[in-house]
């Protein structure tokens, strides 16, 4: 997650304020210099990637307890030692009890054949981290998008005699680490203490951490030892609540069951009908997937960055899979509200929509604005609140033939303040370093990512990042939405299609994307003229990515509500195509075998009929499990014993087949 270059001790927030317009101009000059870079750099590479985020379960199946472990960090450095046997790398993430799992190297393309394998890609990526994890205890990696009981009282456990445990695996010969994992052998005792007593060292005595500690966040639930001791993490929560100038409140409604009690305002929970949070932790806390796409040239970046914004939403909602937070059940299916008041740094100032200095979102949120200068990109679809940029930075971006809609999208990245940076780190050389920029383009958590090359030597060209979904429950359905963002990205730039419609549209079908199975009883704003009659006439590389045709379209969309299903498979009573029409096209045209094509048009298929309600979303699926539980009172909330077996219940169903699996009310 993020920059996490370390020079020195993090900067106080008294000690930003004197450097902070001198790091922003400057990181407005290292993206001119990236510009000035790699403008005119055309890519003849498909490659792509994604990220999964994980929490790593610590399990006592005695007590049927199962809790976060928050020092799973010690198992990074020595799974990656083995990444050319499992192709996949663990990073740090916000948690201390999570990791985020890349692939070892990319795909090298958006083949039939690269789609195909998606499920295996996934399955093996879990396998292998479950298994090394499994050596050194009960522990495994789960795909739960939001942990249910984070901010509950005792939520997490802390094991510091693991590192021990490490250091002893190190030595180990590496022939006994195998594609599933390290060949079984004792590490250490199967248990949650697996040295003795006596053996303990100082560090490795039993640890016990509490509220009282908590200086980075003030949290009233979250553990501050449970952030990553990376400097970076416990400085965000810190700057961020300094800066807003109180905690940061996040606030989700709460489900109300048959049976939930009359709500009163309390401490805990001042909010009557919502589920109060108070920390970053509940919202970095949680688990996505994001998908990031290499493009032939800057303008092409731009306009497949425009053409994703306009869907992303729909995608959103498709992947809902977050319904419990701090132990009880929500009225919303998906986490992306819940990260973006997490680290909403605005001040009372700031969020006050008649103050003249007005940030209408937080710094994690849904895209604002369009940045193509392609012809199917229009004025009036830039449409919301324009933030007052610094007139400096725009001159420099102009002065740089950076044109009028990427210079207002990098300045607006810089409306922000920065929020970590090192004490040894402020005057850089800004034709060798980009930290600077990397600084704001990185604690700008966009739904869609417009990402320059990441340094002056990189061999990584413009990259365009896809974010808003929430981590799914099965490695299945990880694959298929992969797979279908991916045929997107075939299909945008290889057909002319078009999905623009104004941003404020974009911004209100996020907001129906969050509510209780959005997938199918939302109804979503979206544009009917996705492609013309000739839409297979495509010259977009040859234009330049500014236009698709040499004919030229300034076609107005008309723009109509449809369910998901119905912007997926076509309304033909409107003379609306749909996506997957084109998409199975686009699929038939593609190079692949009949079964790479079958196994890749099973995935549409799929996503299709939970479009429909054939299949349920995994935020559906938590919350029937929960419901259906023998011991749960139809009152909201979330008990040690429903935690435990709904996480039990979700370990064991990634052996099977998810088309099966969510056809049926049974959770045997």
């Amino acid at each position: 997650m993020g920059y996490l270059q370390i020079a020195g001790r993090p900067l106080t927030y008294e000690e930003l304020q004197k450097v902070k317009a001198y790091i922003k101009k400057h990181g407005i000059i290292q993206f001119v210099n990236l510009f000035r870079n790699f403008a005119s750099v055309v890519s003849d590479s498909e490659k792509w990637g994604d990220e999964t985020e994980h929490h790593i379960i610590h399990w006592d199946h005695e007590g049927e307890k199962a809790k976060l472990l928050i020092n799973a960090g010690v198992f990074q450095d020595l799974f990656n030692e083995f990444h050319d046997k499992t192709n996949t790398k663990l990073q740090p993430e916000y948690g201390s009890w999570m990791l985020e799992a890349v692939p070892a190297d990319p795909f090298s393309s958006l083949s039939l054949k690269s789609l195909s394998q998606l499920t295996a890609h996934f399955h093996n990526r879990r396998i292998s981290v479950a298994s090394f994890l499994s050596l050194f205890g009960n522990f495994s990696l789960s795909n739960v998008s939001s942990y249910p009981l984070l901010g509950v009282e005792d939520y997490a456990i802390q094991l510091p005699m693991l590192s021990r445990c490490i250091e002893t695996a190190k030595g180990f010969p590496r022939e006994q680490f195998t594609k599933e994992g390290i060949e079984p052998f004792e590490v250490c005792r199967r248990d949650s203490s697996p040295i003795k007593e006596e053996t303990k060292t100082e560090d490795e005595k039993d640890v016990s951490f509490g509220l009282e500690e908590n200086k980075y966040s003030q949290s009233l639930f979250t553990y501050d030892k449970a952030i990553n001791p990376h400097p970076r993490f416990p400085t965000l929560s810190k700057m961020i609540r300094e800066r807003r100038g109180e905690k940061v409140t996040i606030t989700v409604p709460l489900f109300m069951d048959t049976k939930t009690p009359v709500q009163v305002a309390s401490k805990t929970e001042p909010y009557p009908g919502y589920i109060y949070m108070d920390s970053m932790a509940f919202g970095m806390g949680c688990c996505c997937l994001q998908l990031t796409y290499q493009t032939r040239t800057v303008e092409h970046a731009r306009y497949l960055h425009d053409q994703l914004l306009a869907i992303s939403p729909i995608l959103a909602a498709l992947s809902a899979s977050a319904p419990i937070y701090k132990g009880k059940l929500a009225d919303i299916d998906l986490r992306f509200t819940v990260i973006s008041q997490s680290v909403d740094d605005r001040t009372k100032e700031e969020r006050d929509p008649t103050n003249p200095n007005h940030i209408p979102k937080s710094r994690y949120s849904h895209n604002s604005h369009y940045i193509s200068s392609h012809e199917s990109v229009m004025e009036h679809h830039n449409d919301t609140l324009k933030l007052k940029v610094d007139p400096e930075h725009m001159k420099l971006l102009k002065d740089a033939h950076v044109d009028d809609r990427l210079a207002y999208h990098i300045a607006s990245l810089f409306v922000r303040d920065p929020l970590v940076v090192f004490e040894k780190g402020v005057e850089l050389n800004d034709q060798e370093f980009t930290a600077h920029f990397e600084n704001f383009q990185s604690t700008n958590w966009n739904s869609i990512r417009f990402k320059p090359p990441p340094c002056f030597e990189s061999p990584i060209g413009w990259r365009v990042e896809f974010r808003p979904m929430d981590l799914q429950l099965t490695d299945y359905e990880n694959a298929a939405v992969s797979a279908l963002v991916s045929l997107l990205v075939k299909l945008i730039t290889n057909y002319n299609v078009n999905f623009m419609i104004p941003a404020s549209m974009g911004d209100e079908n996020m907001a129906r994307a969050h509510k209780r199975d959005a997938v199918l009883n939302e109804k979503f704003l979206f544009r009917k003229n996705i492609v013309p009659n000739d839409y297979k006439e495509m010259e977009l590389e040859k234009n330049g990515y500014l236009r698709n045709s040499s004919k030229g379209s300034t076609e107005k969309e008309d723009v109509v509500e449809m369910t998901i299903a119905e912007i997926f498979e076509g309304k033909p009573d409107i003379e609306y195509k749909g996506i997957f029409p084109l998409l199975k096209e686009l699929i038939d045209e593609s190079e692949g075998t009949l079964e790479e094509k079958e196994q890749v048009n099973d995935y549409l298929n799929f996503l299709l009929q939970r479009a429909k309600g054939t299949y349920r979303t995994g935020a559906k699926y938590i919350r029937d499990f929960v419901r259906s539980h023998p011991s749960y009172a139809f009152d909201s909330a979330i008990s040690e014993k429903i935690n435990y077996d709904l996480l039990v219940h979700l370990e064991k169903i990634n052996n099977q087949d998810p088309k099966q699996l969510y056809l049926h009310s049974s959770y045997t």
